[in-house]
């Protein structure tokens, strides 16, 4: 099966990338962490403007229709610039929830996003979904909008939400209040919600990849430049096997991304939540690895608060733990396998 990208997809993402680079990157980043957050404000509504929002709202909702791919793409270049904005809430998550639960809280979703407002999803206390009553957090949180969930009604905007902390600076998030509507578990258990659920976790994987870019792209840049000995240390056989081990992981993650979105859109649902699995755990194993690898190339400048490694460590460590850690896809991958072998009558274990 052929995975590569479209003419119209490479143009896309390298629109993005020349967005991402006009309105991000780490002197952004390291301002939103630190409390500014008009310039970031700036750049999400280009973001709005460019229609790069609503790529997965339905046509008839005034959105562009497109595949998960698309905004896999867009979500990964903004990850790689260290973008401080909810793209996986308020664009991807909202838009396949939006597909998969039409509605009044889908329409004003709807009508909303395209005019630049955003809502955070919400999340259990470990970060998962189906998310319990109590301890609920909401990740891409801004101060005053709605969180959304899944209630027995359906698709639901939750308000009660106040400011909480996390790991990762450019991704604000928000505690649920006790007592807001839990998350329906039947949602989530049908083919619909697995589906939806496979596409959050596959963006989350392109986020992933992203940050894994970023690192590579900063190690690289650093090690082009650093001269010791009177030469560059890119010159040097260890940390050149160090900057390969970076392409490997920024090639592989990105491959295993693009197979997993596709198979969202295109495949049957146990294969579409097959992969997207292994993207997650896979992109998030080799994003900390990777923040990890450019820190040390980087030297003594790669931990200090000045330089950019530390934001990407962060948002490697956060995303790679969103929807289940690297751990639970391997075991969920596992107990599917079992599962496969024993229906098929081979052999369970």
């Amino acid at each position: 099966m052929d995975f590569d990208l479209t003419p119209e997809q490479t143009m896309l993402a390298e629109t993005v990338r020349q967005i991402a680079g006009e309105h991000f990157g780490p002197g952004v980043a390291r301002g939103f962490a630190d409390g500014s957050r008009a310039v970031a404000a700036k750049g999400w509504s280009t973001l709005v403007d460019s229609g790069l929002t609503t790529l997965l709202f339905p046509v008839e909702a005034g959105g562009a229709g497109a595949g998960l791919l698309d905004a896999c793409l867009v979500l990964s270049e903004l990850s790689a610039a260290l973008a401080p904005v909810p793209y996986l809430s308020s664009a991807i998550a909202a838009g396949l929830l939006v597909r998969a639960l039409p509605g009044e809280p889908a329409e004003q979703i709807a009508r909303e996003v395209p005019q630049g407002h955003t809502f955070g999803l919400v999340l259990g206390q470990d970060l998962r979904l189906p998310a319990q009553t109590a301890g609920r957090r909401c990740v891409g949180w801004s101060e005053g909008r709605p969180g959304l969930a899944v209630d027995d009604r359906g698709l639901s905007l939750i308000d009660a939400i106040g400011p909480g902390t996390s790991v990762d600076l450019l991704d604000c998030v928000g505690i649920v209040a006790q007592g807001a509507a839990p998350t329906a578990i039947r949602f989530w258990g049908s083919d619909d919600g697995r589906r939806v659920l496979a596409g959050i976790r596959t963006a989350v994987a392109a986020g992933l990849a992203g940050v894994v870019d970023g690192c590579a792209t900063l190690a690289w840049a650093y090690i082009r430049e650093r001269r010791q000995y009177g030469q560059t240390i890119g010159s040097f056989q260890a940390v050149r096997h160090m900057a390969a081990d970076l392409l490997v992981d920024v090639e592989s993650c990105r491959s295993i991304m693009y197979g997993a979105a596709w198979s969202v859109d295109n495949a049957e649902v146990d294969s579409a939540e097959r992969l997207s699995l292994i993207a997650k755990g896979w992109c998030g194993d080799a994003a900390v690895r990777s923040a990890e690898t450019a820190m040390q190339l980087l030297g003594g400048i790669g931990v200090t608060w000045e330089s950019s490694a530390h934001l990407y460590l962060r948002r490697a460590r956060a995303w790679s733990a969103l929807l289940g850690d690297v751990s639970d896809m391997v075991g969920q991958l596992g107990r599917q396998f079992i599962a496969a072998r024993g229906a098929g009558g081979s052999g369970s274990s």
